[in-house]
């Protein structure tokens, strides 16, 4: 008998995987909504408990992705949460899970597995940026999941700003395709059906995309601090940073204008004109909190900034169309 079969957490171990399962279960229910907070916060602690995220993907494997397209774009959203806020296991781990990603992607593609709800488009869109993810982490192993430029200096054990140049260009290339998808998620709401499941995968997109924001400002600052000649240098990464700063801005602006996603999360706040990089007022965006803090103050300065115009996105017929469904789904479990 091996002697891992007397490890003290045995007993407790294997309830975590039935709770694991259950919470993997009802995360990717075939109900055209949001994966529970509570069902996905429990595979990212499972990660951080037994240091590994194999049992979620050997689980994944198991439902019926291929199936329900709901289900399937479900399981996308809460692999992406795990693959970001997961134990730094979870990405090394995710690299070996290409091949499953890819064959979710081309099994949503189109033909039989195409389905009504038109997610098909989304779910190789979703694939496709996580796997341009899990390359960058592969090209640089560095990186935490959230791209923390704290524990980059510390896994790094330098600042050095000569080795950031490729580091940069690569982290901006991810952000154009994260920038891509969430265009595309925006195109395909519907105006008849629910679209709390299609704005859930916002979520991490707005995350994810803030803290590549969050690295690549502090990074260049360093960089234009310390590489000799870096007005003329680093020109190519400041033209393609103030490109990523007016996207990010129409894309959180837009975001703020979905209320559901707006009672999920605080969208960033960018301000009109991109950071100096080279002068002593290029400072790191605030940490959401504060933002939440300022959102008064912020109010007068957003008056002042050239308005937006708003992406086309009836909220209300929104609002009906979920309530209606639900209603729906109610009376139907009801009557089973």
């Amino acid at each position: 008998m091996s002697i891992s079969n007397f490890s003290l957490r045995t007993g407790d171990r294997g309830k975590a995987e039935q709770d694991l399962m259950m919470a993997i279960r009802k995360a990717t229910s075939v109900e055209e909504s949001a994966p529970k907070r509570k069902h996905v916060r429990t595979m990212i602690l499972f990660t951080s408990d037994y240091k590994t995220s194999m049992p979620i993907w050997e689980c994944m494997k198991a439902q019926p992705l291929r199936a329900d397209e709901v289900q399937c774009y479900k399981a996308i959203i809460s692999l992406h949460k795990v693959i970001r806020e997961g134990h730094p296991v979870c990405i090394p781990e995710a690299l070996t899970q290409t091949p499953f990603l890819e064959e979710i992607g081309r099994g949503m593609g189109g033909g039989a597995y195409a389905g009504w709800r038109n997610y098909s488009v989304l779910i190789r869109g979703y694939v496709n940026f996580l796997l341009a993810k899990l390359e960058y982490h592969r090209l640089h192993p560095d990186f935490n999941g959230m791209f923390e430029y704290e524990e980059y200096i510390s896994l790094r054990g330098t600042n050095d700003p000569n080795e950031g140049y490729e580091t940069i260009a690569d982290l901006m290339s991810l952000q154009e395709r994260l920038d891509e998808f969430q265009k595309l998620v925006f195109v395909n709401f519907q105006r008849v059906s629910n679209n709390e499941c299609r704005i859930s995968s916002l979520v991490p997109l707005v995350d994810e995309s803030y803290g590549i924001y969050k690295f690549a400002t502090r990074m260049l600052i360093a960089m234009h601090t310390r590489v000799d000649g870096a007005e003329h240098a680093l020109e190519p990464l400041r033209t393609r940073f103030n490109a990523m700063h007016y996207g990010l801005r129409r894309f959180y602006f837009e975001c703020s204008n979905l209320r559901y996603l707006t009672s999920l999360i605080a969208v960033p706040r960018l301000s009109q004109n991109p950071p100096n990089l080279m002068g002593n007022d290029g400072t790191p965006p605030p940490d959401r909190s504060q933002q939440d803090l300022n959102r008064s103050a912020s109010t007068s300065v957003r008056a002042e900034t050239p308005r937006i115009p708003s992406p086309k996105i009836d909220l209300e017929a929104e609002r009906r169309a979920a309530e209606e469904l639900r209603r729906k789904q109610e009376e139907e479990r009801q009557q089973q």
